[in-house]
């Protein structure tokens, strides 16, 4: 029972492109994926690449083109920005990497798919099956009114970057 395409929908976490970590920045062709509360979590895909390399299951949602490379992550909580600047936010774009975004008592995971390359969003008791439309098309909403925010965000098992006061999480990625 698909109730939304895999383009619109958690298309979540938008990765890398660009020659040096120092240099990166989202280009206009990039995929950004914006995960922000405020009593439910909501996942927003822009510029997805028309949803022909997505696919949405209820456990996984996944980039087929894995050299896909993430161009940028933004972090802001209350309006700070809680990368300090950083466009990576701490990722070395040539590593692996995996964000780790709790909410209630379920996690939502965005990380590459092989190496340093591609997207792959993954979850625990928060299933894709169950994310509702917003009246934004490119929207997808979880949990729609049941007060919960997101919690903690980890980079790659570092410290949370956020502590429940309203974070928006921005992942930029350029398919390959």
């Amino acid at each position: 029972m698909k109730r939304f395409t895999l383009a619109t929908a958690l298309a979540v976490a938008v990765l890398l492109l660009c020659s040096s970590p120092s240099r990166m920045q989202a280009q206009p062709g990039d995929t950004k994926i914006v995960i922000k509360d405020g009593g439910s979590i909501i996942m927003r895909a822009d510029g997805l690449d028309a949803g022909l390399n997505w696919t949405l299951k209820k456990g996984e949602v996944r980039h087929h083109n894995s050299a896909g490379l993430l161009t940028g992550l933004q972090v802001t909580e209350a309006d700070a920005d809680k990368c300090g600047g950083n466009p990576t936010c701490g990722i070395d774009p040539t590593q692996p990497w995996k964000i780790q975004v709790a909410y209630g008592s379920g996690t939502l995971i965005v990380s590459s798919i092989a190496a340093n390359k591609g997207i792959h969003l993954t979850h625990s008791k928060l299933p894709f099956d169950k994310w509702q439309h917003t009246a934004n098309t490119d929207e997808r909403e979880f949990g729609h009114g049941d007060g919960n925010r997101i919690s903690s965000l980890r980079i790659n098992g570092g410290n949370s970057l956020c502590s429940g006061k309203g974070c928006v999480i921005t992942v930029s990625y350029r398919p390959q």
